[in-house]
């Protein structure tokens, strides 16, 4: 949930309602979602789940911590992230613990009503089938491996399906880091560190090089770089959709 907590508590995600964020909080409690709650400095996360929601009185009550070591690390007073999902969209707020109680029985947080709650919008997650000539090949450095270069087939701001050769020295395995991806988008050179995802079986292996499917997921995005996937992600989806209604 790091990586989700640093993308989801910016402006740009806010919910600016009153009543559309009290409305999202009482569908997580609807729909029994999980919480997941990490102390200010992120080195922990712990589970939870919402109970109540008290907007006039400016609280709301979760379940106690588990582990339970994490009930200890809020008693400071400092501000926790909390995030959960609606409509399978990631949604979170920041807050404190008021106090430590009992609720129906079990042991409870009650915790202050958020300020601000976050909306993890999903055009963030979209991923497009990319233009012809919109992406160039993708050359992915691999440590202590040749590298490989290999032709996109979708993109979202957090990462890309493609397709390449057979690595024919080391082979590629779910979880391997990719210290450098390298491709260029409508003309503007981009690089990144990616994670392998998705290792795909090998596909038409009469074929001279035979490619297989390959997944990877974008790691330490520089602003400028999330940016200009998002444009063009955002961009693309809207032509698509023209298309399909044509």
């Amino acid at each position: 949930m790091k990586e989700v907590t640093a993308k989801l508590f910016r402006e740009e995600y806010q919910v600016n309602s009153e009543q559309k964020a009290d409305h999202v909080l009482h569908k997580i409690i609807e729909r029994h979602e999980p919480l997941a709650v990490l102390p200010h400095d992120r080195a922990e996360e712990f589970s939870s789940a919402l109970l109540v929601v008290n907007r006039p009185k400016h609280w709301l009550i979760i379940d106690e911590l588990t582990p339970d070591g994490g009930n200890r690390r809020l008693e400071n007073g400092a501000p926790f992230f909390t995030i959960g999902r609606y409509e399978g969209v990631f949604v979170g707020f920041q807050s404190k613990l008021i106090e430590r109680i009992d609720y129906e029985g079990y042991g409870a947080l009650r915790i202050a009503y958020p300020e601000q709650l976050y909306y993890l919008q999903r055009r963030n997650f979209f991923r497009v089938t990319v233009a012809p000539g919109d992406l160039s090949t993708v050359d992915l450095q691999r440590r202590g491996a040749k590298p490989l270069y290999g032709q996109c087939h979708d993109l979202s701001v957090n990462g890309m399906r493609l397709l390449v050769p057979s690595a024919l020295d080391y082979a590629l395995t779910t979880g391997e880091y990719i210290p450098m991806v390298r491709f260029s988008l409508e003309d503007v050179e981009l690089a990144v560190e990616a994670e392998v995802r998705f290792v795909g079986a090998l596909r038409d292996t009469k074929t001279r090089q035979p490619m297989r499917p390959l997944g990877i997921q974008f790691l330490n995005m520089a602003p400028a770089f999330e940016q200009r996937l998002q444009q063009y992600v955002q961009r693309r989806d809207r032509e698509l959709l023209r298309d399909a209604r044509r």
